[in-house]
C-alpha cells in the first residue's frame, strides 16, 4: 500500500496496481502515470521511489486539464524565445553585413568623386556647397586662407572640402552627447584643411581679381610608356615568394633551426656580396 498524503484532501491511498475492470474505460498504467506526474509538480519527488502517491480517478480530468495548461504555458514561452532569437539574428546579419562594408575596400564610399554615379554626385555636389556656404558664413577667415567663390572649379578645393564635411559630419551628427570631437575636428581637420588649400588650390589670381583664373601650371597624365616598363618591372621578379629574408627568423623545432640557419647563412652571405 502506498503512503497517503494528508496534505490535499483529493489525494487518498490507492493501491499500486488495479484491475482495468475497476477504472471503467480508464486504463490503470494511465491513471497512475499522470497522477505521479501531477503530485511530483506539486510536492516535489518522494523520498521513497516506492511512495508514489495517487489521485483519485475522479480528478483526473483536472489534472489532465492543468497538464494542457502548463503545455500550452512551455509552448508560449518557447514561441516568445523564438521571436527573440529570430530578432538577435537579425541584429547580428546587420551588425556583419555593418562589418563587412566597413572592411570591404573593393566598394568605393558615397565620398569617392572618381565612382559616383549621377545622381550620387549631384547629392554630393549639394551638400558639400551647403557645407562651404556654412564655413564661409560661419567662420569669416582671413585672406590667406579665405575660399573663393569659384572654389568648385578647383578639383583640389573639392576634394579637401567634401573630405572636411565628412568629418565635420562625424563629429556633429553621430552623437548628440558632448564629445571632444568636436574640438578635435577643428584643430586636426578645419585650420590644417585651409592651410593646405591656401598652398595647393592655386587659386590666388582667383582672390586677386574675384573671378576664377585658370592656373597656369599643369600637369601631364602619366605617358604612354607605362605599359611597357610595368611589363619589365615584373618580368624581373620571382614568381614564388622566397622564404630566405635579410632578417634572423624565428625557427620552428629542430627542423625549423637548421633550415633557419642554412636561410640565415645564406642571407649573410648576400648582404656581403
Amino acid at each position: 500500500m502506498a503512503t497517503p498524503i494528508v496534505a490535499n484532501p483529493a489525494v487518498r491511498p490507492m493501491p499500486k496496481r488495479r484491475s482495468p475492470g475497476e477504472h471503467g474505460v480508464l486504463d490503470g498504467d494511465m491513471i497512475e502515470k499522470a497522477a505521479a506526474q501531477a503530485a511530483a509538480e506539486v510536492l516535489g519527488p518522494p523520498e521513497d521511489p516506492d511512495d508514489v502517491p495517487f489521485l483519485d480517478e475522479s480528478m483526473l480530468p483536472e489534472v489532465v486539464t492543468e497538464l494542457v495548461a502548463t503545455s500550452d504555458e512551455q509552448r508560449d514561452q518557447l514561441g516568445r524565445l523564438a521571436t527573440r532569437v529570430e530578432s538577435l539574428d537579425e541584429a547580428f546579419q546587420a551588425l556583419e553585413e555593418s562589418l563587412t562594408e566597413r572592411v570591404n575596400l573593393a566598394r568605393p564610399s558615397r565620398w569617392t568623386w572618381e565612382f559616383l554615379t549621377q545622381d550620387e554626385t549631384a547629392q554630393l555636389w549639394r551638400e558639400t556647397r551647403w557645407f562651404v556656404d556654412y564655413l564661409i558664413r560661419r567662420y569669416p577667415l582671413i585672406s590667406e586662407v579665405s575660399i573663393p567663390p569659384c572654389w568648385y572649379r578647383h578639383s583640389v578645393a573639392v576634394d579637401e572640402l567634401s573630405d572636411l564635411y565628412a568629418a565635420w559630419r562625424e563629429a556633429y551628427c553621430s552623437s548628440s552627447r558632448p564629445s571632444t570631437a568636436m574640438t578635435a575636428w577643428r584643430d586636426r581637420w578645419l585650420w590644417p584643411a585651409l592651410n593646405r588649400l591656401a598652398t595647393y588650390a592655386t587659386w590666388r589670381e582667383c582672390k586677386e581679381t574675384r573671378r576664377h583664373v585658370e592656373p597656369a601650371a599643369r600637369q601631364d597624365l602619366t605617358d604612354d610608356d607605362f605599359d611597357r616598363f610595368v611589363e619589365a618591372n615584373i618580368a624581373k621578379r620571382p614568381r614564388a615568394r622566397s622564404g630566405v629574408m635579410p632578417w634572423p627568423t624565428k625557427p620552428s623545432g629542430k627542423e625549423g633551426s637548421v633550415r633557419g640557419g642554412i636561410a640565415s647563412a645564406r642571407a649573410d652571405a648576400r648582404l656581403a656580396e
